[in-house]
């Protein structure tokens, strides 16, 4: 239930941002000194006293910092009291919180009797109990002061409090902080795609905006099946079904069925490349699924835009021996998935043969398990979901993380149709890793969601026939 609200202002309650990207440089024509350079880049998360500092060191200003600092608010003040104003709905808004009861406050890099004067002009100042600036907290906005303070002057929980900013480092820094953060639309915030994929809401106009959580984002990285079994297919139902959209870059085209692999037909690397730009720079992922690349060239490509993209919640599955037997990988292509895409994973999920090939070691009962995991976790400096559904623990995985160790017991389902499990069992995971959900609690939902899909028993196919993704389309797990 939200009860408080932080909301920064210039850009996210008014239209006021045209101001700040010139004031740096208006203020030195109007002492008769001639910018050396856009003062408004140097200044983007500058609190005032520092915008002082930095007018002192660099132009020779012999000013005091307090001189400068009421120069610049003497400058833009008229503009505010003559041109800004709210942004399109803000006041309907405003109401809508004011009624429910939510306590709200203003959290700002401007000066703070400026703020008063202007939400006073525009009606809403009564809306919110206080106003904090950065200048009085004498923090920026990279760090979390002014938030912390807020939220302790409102008497609210970070999980009860919203903090509304239209600034992408501002909106990280109350998200790392742990608030639960509202990204606004501002023209001159560049960085939407990013602003969107860590957002718990985006705001692109305050009158058509509900409390509806954004929608997360996972992107699959893999073959495709023809059968739909396996694959991007089996990855995309998976994502559906487990509540969160789905976006691919197909790593190649393979003809397969239930009974085998016939032929494989690898995307360029070129081509590649260009699906996960086209992916990454308009929907980034919150989480990304990695499972059959079937060459060196294309696993250091996907490992160069990770890399590049900064890529999170990055879940490989090292398709290297399908359920059906087929071997998948070469040992060229191997060496090049440790080496290169190993260490940017959050988990890797290999099964019992992969793990032996990942560890150099045998694998033959629970003792080995637990060693072959820490070997991986250690050397790629990752969390390793062992798989033990290959007759050597029944259908009990194991979870190294973080130096420890976690068993998930399950009950092997007298299914023979287990195409397409482990495509599904990663990307399941990657899908609650997306929604915020920790690494043990996306594991354990994901072998739930598994469980489900056995238990359906659905039968196509001459071989080991896919398994049932919508078997229950009114899922819970789709939350």
């Amino acid at each position: 239930m939200l009860k408080g609200a932080i909301f920064d202002f210039d850009g996210t309650l008014v239209d006021s941002m045209f101001i700040w990207d010139t004031f740096g440089e208006d203020y030195l024509k109007s002492l008769g000194k001639e910018p050396k350079e856009n003062l408004s880049d140097t200044f983007a998360t500058f609190t005032l006293e520092q915008a002082a500092e930095y007018y002192q060191k660099h132009y020779d200003i012999t000013l005091s910092v307090e001189e400068i600092v009421n120069g610049i608010n003497s400058m833009v003040a008229e503009i505010y009291r003559e041109k800004v104003a709210l942004k399109s709905g803000v006041a309907d808004f405003l109401e809508k919180l004011y009624s429910k009861g939510v306590n709200m406050c203003v959290a700002t890099l401007t000066d703070k009797d400026l703020v008063d004067e202007v939400l006073e002009r525009l009606g809403v100042r009564g809306y919110f109990t206080e106003i904090f600036t950065t200048s009085e907290v004498g923090h920026s906005k990279k760090e979390p002061h002014i938030y912390r303070k807020a939220l302790d002057y409102l008497g609210t929980s970070r999980e009860d409090t919203i903090v509304f900013e239209d600034a992408f480092y501002a909106l990280m820094t109350a998200k790392n902080d742990g608030f639960k953060v509202a990204g606004v639309f501002d023209k001159h915030e560049e960085n939407q795609v990013m602003m969107k994929a860590n957002a718990d809401y985006y705001i692109s106009d305050y009158n058509s905006f509900n409390f509806t959580t954004q929608m997360k984002t996972v992107l699959t990285i893999a073959g495709s099946d023809s059968s739909g079994g396996a694959g991007i297919q089996a990855d995309i139902k998976t994502m559906t079904m487990n509540g969160v959209y789905a976006m691919s870059a197909i790593t190649a085209l393979t003809a397969q069925n239930t009974m085998g692999v016939r032929a494989i037909v690898k995307s360029s690397p070129e081509f590649l490349k260009e699906q996960l730009n086209a992916v990454f720079e308009d929907i980034y992922p919150n989480a990304v699924k990695i499972g059959m690349v079937s060459s060196s060239e294309l696993i250091s490509v996907i490992a160069e835009r990770l890399s590049y993209y900064k890529a999170k919640n990055v879940v490989v599955d090292p398709v290297m021996v399908a359920t059906s037997g087929s071997a998948l990988m070469k040992t060229d292509v191997v060496k090049t998935l440790i080496e290169k895409l190993l260490p940017l994973a959050t988990l890797v999920t290999p099964n019992i043969p992969e793990a032996e090939v990942l560890s150099g070691l045998s694998i033959r009962n629970k003792e080995d398990m637990m060693s072959a995991a820490k070997y991986i976790g250690d050397t790629y400096n990752c969390s390793v979901l062992l798989k033990g559904g290959h007759s050597v623990n029944d259908a009990n995985d194991l979870l190294y993380t973080k130096g420890e160790m976690m068993w998930f017991e399950g009950k092997r389902i007298s299914n023979p149709n287990t195409h397409g499990t482990g495509c599904t069992l990663s990307s399941a995971i990657a899908s609650n890793l997306a929604k915020g959900f920790d690494l043990a609690a996306s594991v354990q939902r994901a072998k739930d969601y598994i469980s489900g899909s056995l238990s359906a028993q659905l039968d196509l196919g001459q071989g080991s026939g896919p398994i049932m993704h919508n078997f229950d389309l009114n899922s819970s797990f789709a939350e």
